[in-house]
Parts: structure tokens; C-alpha cells; sequence
């Protein structure tokens, strides 16, 4: 078994987070690497900080925010460091200081991890969990499935181990907060790094008092991801349905050759703007390779449009005009659009790590 380093972000922790270093000290393969980032604890609690150093000076290093930049950037910090002093760890250990993940269940990822896949602790959500924990888990699950198709059962655990292949990418995230941690879901799927879950002990100490979750402010960071998506498609899709409207009644008639035209006049101009919000801020992409293939698709996709905007109109009326016409490819496009998304987001954008 290679070895791991093990990263605490902090922020006003109590003795939990003592103990918590207490037992990993105890195993072998967790004892060395130990890096506890202060996210900008009030000076009150710098007692424990100073506890676990003056107990483990050659173990533990405790890295230090002035003030409190959030979870993501204290992750990023310590992965940082990591990449930098300990380049030979085939993984890195991230879990929570308040005591809810239990040094049993990582040793339990440790034992999965093949140095390759990223491997996350999943607690399973019954009714005696904290509402607001069990709510917001079940639901960000939900759109997960719906727009990655990736089937992940706990997408918020922080107890995960990260394969040091994966490092580079996540420290170029700009997410500083608890989105950070969802993100690297995301795009482990897009940069082909599996994801393995572990069963884990479902712990929850107070009705989970000492979360620092942001319910309002970190949800939105974390909901916006999917937003992103949705905000490119009906910006484009009202620029290609504006266009075909203005081009068709430009040319005055209504035939299959003027629909086929329309549409792809309108097409060109609003696939080129939706390939450039997708690949920038959808699916974070680069690279010539995703254009071919992009283009390919919306070359399939005017065909396709355009006989199908053709064939509703003429189904519904025979005599044919612009607001029609238009009204067709609204429906026709609504039915490509879902096969469109899920054609980019397993294939187009989809790319292997470097």
C-alpha cells in the first residue's frame, strides 16, 4: 500500500479535531503526513491548534489563513503544499475536523484506493439525519444524475481520498468554498478519473451545530454549476429561434428549402456563441478536438431541425407562415435539445487527463 497524506481544513475547532489527530498518529500509514489548515480561527481557539504541535511536532504541520477564505481554499492550500513537500504520496486524505468522520472508515477508503480512482465515503441519508444535511444531499444527488449522469449517492462527504494525478487539475479550480469539493466531481468524470464509493458510519454530532456550511450562500455556489448550462442553452436557443424567425420571413416564403436555409443561417450564428459558453464556462473544456466534434453535432443537429421544423409545420397546416414555422422548430428543438445534452456531455467535452 503506497503512502497518503492526510488534510484537515479548520475553522474554531474544539477538542474533536485534538482527538481526531490523536487516533490518526495511531496507524502506520496515516501518521506521517498530516496537514491541518487554520482557515482564519479566532484567536480563542489557536489553543488547540497549539496542542496538536506541541504534542506532534515532527507530524502535523498546521498552515495558516489570516482570515477565513473558505473550505476550498483551505483544501487547495494544503494540496498545494502537498504537490510541493511530499511529491511521492499516492493520495491525499481529506476529511472534517468536527469528529463525523471516523478514522475506521479511512482506513476502510485507504484499503479501496487504487492510486488512480478518487475514492469518496458515502453515508447513507435516513430520516434521524438533520434535515437541512438530508435535504440538501438528496437533492444535489438528483441534478447530479440529471445532468452528469454520473450516480453518486453522497456528492457533499468530505471524507474522500484524492489520487495525486488529479492534484494539478484541482488547483487550478478558482471555486474557494464548499462548491470546490462538488467540482471536483464534475470534473473528475470530464478528465476520466473514476469515482469509487465507500460505505461509511453516518455521523452527526449535535444536529451537525458545528457545520460551517453557508445554507443560502454555499448552496447557490453549488447549484450554480448546473445553472450554467441551463443559462447557455436559452441563450442560444433565443438567438437561433430570433434568427430563423428573421431570416425565413426575409425570404418570404415558407417552403422546405427556405425552412432548411433558416435553419441554418440561425444555427451557424448560435452554435458558434453556445460553443464558446459551453466550452469556457459549462464544461470548462479546451482545445481543437472538442470543435470537430462539436460541429459534427450541429451539423446533424440543423439537418435534423430543419426537416423537423418542415414536417410539424405542414402536419398542423398546409397554407405555412413564419410565426408557424417558428412555433414548429420550438417544438422540434425542444426534442433535439435533450439529445444534444447528453451527446456534449458524454462525447463532445468529455477528454482524458494529461
Amino acid at each position: 500500500m503506497g503512502e497518503f497524506g492526510v488534510l484537515i481544513p479548520a475553522l474554531n475547532p474544539d477538542e474533536k479535531l485534538v482527538r481526531l489527530v490523536d487516533e490518526l498518529i495511531m496507524e502506520p500509514i496515516l501518521k506521517h503526513n498530516i496537514i491541518i489548515v487554520d482557515d482564519g480561527s479566532l484567536p480563542e481557539y489557536q489553543r488547540f491548534f497549539n496542542e496538536i504541535l506541541a504534542q506532534y511536532p515532527d507530524e502535523v504541520v498546521v498552515l495558516r489563513h489570516e482570515s477565513n477564505q473558505g473550505k476550498g481554499a483551505a483544501l487547495k492550500h494544503g494540496l498545494s503544499y502537498f504537490s510541493e513537500w511530499c511529491p511521492n504520496i499516492e493520495g491525499v486524505v481529506t476529511m472534517d475536523a468536527d469528529g463525523q468522520h471516523a478514522v475506521t472508515d479511512v482506513l476502510k477508503l485507504t484499503r479501496a484506493f487504487n492510486g488512480k480512482d478518487l475514492v469518496i465515503g458515502s453515508r447513507q441519508f435516513s430520516q434521524d439525519i438533520p434535515f437541512r444535511s438530508r435535504f440538501g444531499n438528496v437533492l444535489t444527488n438528483k441534478l447530479t444524475h440529471f445532468f452528469t449522469g454520473l450516480d453518486i449517492s453522497n456528492t457533499q462527504t468530505g471524507l474522500r481520498i484524492v489520487p495525486s494525478i488529479y492534484v494539478p487539475m484541482l488547483q487550478t479550480f478558482p471555486e474557494n468554498h464548499f462548491e470546490f469539493e462538488f467540482k471536483m466531481l464534475l470534473n473528475a468524470k470530464a478528465n476520466d478519473i473514476q469515482i469509487r464509493e465507500v460505505p461509511i458510519q453516518t455521523i452527526y454530532i449535535d444536529e451537525n451545530a458545528s457545520s460551517h456550511f453557508r445554507v443560502v450562500a454555499d448552496s447557490l455556489s453549488i447549484y450554480a454549476q448546473f445553472m450554467k448550462f441551463i443559462f447557455s442553452g436559452l441563450v442560444s436557443f433565443l438567438l437561433d429561434i430570433t434568427l430563423f424567425a428573421v431570416f425565413l420571413k426575409l425570404m418570404g416564403t415558407e417552403n422546405l428549402s427556405s425552412v432548411m436555409w433558416a435553419t441554418v443561417g440561425a444555427r451557424l450564428i448560435s452554435g458558434a456563441v453556445n460553443y464558446g459558453l459551453n466550452r469556457q464556462v459549462v464544461f470548462d473544456k479546451q482545445g481543437d478536438k472538442t470543435l470537430i466534434k462539436y460541429c459534427i453535432l450541429m451539423a446533424v443537429q440543423m439537418l435534423c431541425s430543419g426537416a423537423l421544423t418542415y414536417l410539424i409545420a405542414h402536419t398542423i397546416s398546409q397554407s405555412g407562415n413564419v410565426g408557424l414555422a417558428t412555433g414548429a422548430k420550438l417544438i422540434g428543438d425542444g426534442l433535439l435539445c435533450l439529445l444534444s445534452f447528453q451527446i456534449q456531455k458524454h462525447i463532445v467535452f468529455k477528454r482524458r487527463s494529461a
